[in-house]
């Protein structure tokens, strides 16, 4: 069953061009600019910050038998730590959904 309230690639660049002005077909130009980006920078084990919005980061894990501290490969957990604006926006609609 697919969500209609789901924020798709396509409805991103559908916002992105009638936020800015720009063409639908220069808008998913940016997008995908913007997410192959991201991508490779939390590939390479990096951490992206997005003030107003969030963070990414490869998960550091320990070696359960050793202790060693370790990277997750890239295959691996990527964690998302969203703003508190973000994060308490979610925790009121979960407060209305338990109503």
């Amino acid at each position: 069953m697919k969500n209609e309230n789901a924020m798709t690639k396509t409805r991103l660049t559908k916002a992105a061009a009638k936020a800015t002005g720009l063409s639908q077909t220069l808008a998913a130009t940016c997008v995908d600019a913007i997410i192959e980006t991201l991508g490779e920078a939390i590939s390479e084990g990096g951490k992206v910050e997005l003030r107003g919005f969030g963070t990414f980061q490869v998960q550091r894990v320990r070696e359960k038998k050793t202790g060693v501290a370790g990277t997750v490969p890239p295959h691996g957990r990527i964690t998302f730590r969203p703003c508190r604006k973000l994060r308490e926006a979610a925790w009121d609609i979960g407060r209305e959904a338990a109503k």
